[in-house]
């Protein structure tokens, strides 16, 4: 991924998935993401666990700024 595709794929955490993740919990979060997997195997190894951590920093920094 390059840096400019990786800017856009963290804007469209914001934008897409944070609003429903902040009201969320981990296990929650991670159900989720778990469930997505399982059902489209094309997505390549280690996206859940980068969705994941993206999600719980944004999550964490939004709430710091509060």
């Amino acid at each position: 991924m390059t840096r400019e595709e990786e800017k856009e794929f963290r804007q469209k955490i914001v934008e897409t998935i944070m609003p429903v993740a902040r009201n969320m919990t981990e296990n929650q979060i991670r159900t989720i993401i778990q469930n997505v997997e399982k059902t489209n195997e094309d997505l390549p190894r280690g996206f859940g666990a980068m969705l994941f951590e993206q999600i719980i920093i944004n999550k964490n920094n939004s709430l710091n700024k509060r």
